[in-house]
């Protein structure tokens, strides 16, 4: 006897209208693939106040499917979220609290893979612009805890430090946190899908994205256009290639890495991890604790190419996660179902 799953997610007044049609999209594709494996699930929007939404749903008849993401302002951020569902002692699937707000903010991220020995371009953190001294070049200035690619344009690749004293100043202003500058390694970029925890952590798939298309170096990066607007040249001429064309031995050490960031950052059930290339050594650029599992995103691709549909792929999150509800709690399910 399973449990039934309630599908989490999160849409306030200030999402964006492409967050709202995503996220709606991703329920839609999830609710509709689990349901025809059999389980039983309730879409549940957060609201502000998580506890009392939850208050009907026994823990230990329900498993939280965890598709929070927002921003740390938002009520449904999701290391708020996942903090709270420990709290009243839900499982869940994905990465903890602490996972998640370490990985959100970039900072914090590349201390954390220094400190495990995961090779990492150099970077620094600004908080006033006039104090940018970084002299690794060219560099890619961002903001220091936003996802779905915020304030990444072909502007974020700088070549001097007067350059990324300006795009810092442009991203301190605009988004009301530090900069995050690192050397900007132009190579193909590789998305690493992963799952698992602990140690039975493996690779799903590999994906390339290739920048051929443009010779300008201010171009060959992943801009938050590259990633949301279909109409535009980035969008179009960016492609995602899975599996990766790329040799055993480059393979084996983009997956060492992508393994050993996923596993230094606490990562659990699945993940994906960004890298690029410093001659012939990846370096991991990003660590995606609750990556897009939508049908058309780099994990179900990735699921896809190693022979999974999306259903399966789901079904294989959730069974990830249930193997930490506690004993007592299956065996109550199953007395259930008898």
């Amino acid at each position: 006897m399973n449990p039934s799953l309630i599908l989490l997610y999160g849409l306030d007044e200030t999402s964006y209208d492409f967050e709202i049609v995503s996220t709606l999209a991703l329920i839609k594709s999830a609710t509709e693939a689990l349901l025809s494996r059999g389980w039983r699930v309730l879409p549940l929007q957060v609201t502000r106040d998580l506890t009392d939404l939850l208050r009907p749903f026994d823990p230990s008849k329900w498993l939280v499917f965890n598709l929070c993401e927002g921003a740390p302002v938002q009520e449904f951020y999701y290391a708020r979220v996942t903090r709270t569902l420990a709290e009243l002692g839900y499982t869940f699937t994905g990465s903890d609290a602490w996972t998640l707000d370490e990985t959100q903010f970039k900072w914090r991220m590349k201390a954390i893979l220094e400190r495990h020995g995961v090779p990492t371009p150099t970077w620094a953190l600004f908080e006033r612009a006039e104090d940018v001294t970084f002299d690794t070049f060219p560099a890619i200035v961002k903001p220091a805890a936003e996802h779905c690619s915020y304030g990444i344009t072909r502007d974020s690749v700088v070549m001097n430090v007067f350059e990324a004293r300006a795009q810092a100043a442009r991203v301190i202003g605009g988004f009301r946190q530090p900069a995050l500058i690192e050397a900007f390694l132009d190579s193909p970029e590789y998305n690493v899908s992963l799952w698992g925890s602990d140690d039975d952590v493996r690779v799903l798939g590999i994906s390339m994205m290739t920048y051929d298309a443009f010779d300008d170096i201010r171009d060959r990066l992943c801009t938050f256009d590259a990633k949301w607007i279909p109409e535009s040249e980035a969008y179009q001429r960016i492609p995602a290639i899975c599996p990766a064309p790329v040799s055993d031995e480059l393979r084996a050490k983009i997956e060492a890495v992508a393994i050993a960031a996923y596993r230094a950052t606490g990562c659990r059930d699945y993940g994906r991890v960004d890298l690029r290339l410093q001659g012939d050594q990846p370096m991991a650029l990003d660590v995606n604790a609750n990556c897009d599992v939508s049908p058309d995103g780099g994990f179900a691709n990735a699921a896809r190419a190693a022979g999974l549909g999306y259903a399966e792929m789901l079904e294989r999150i959730v069974h990830l996660a249930m193997r930490r509800m506690p004993a007592q709690e299956l065996s109550a399910l199953a007395e259930v179902g008898q």
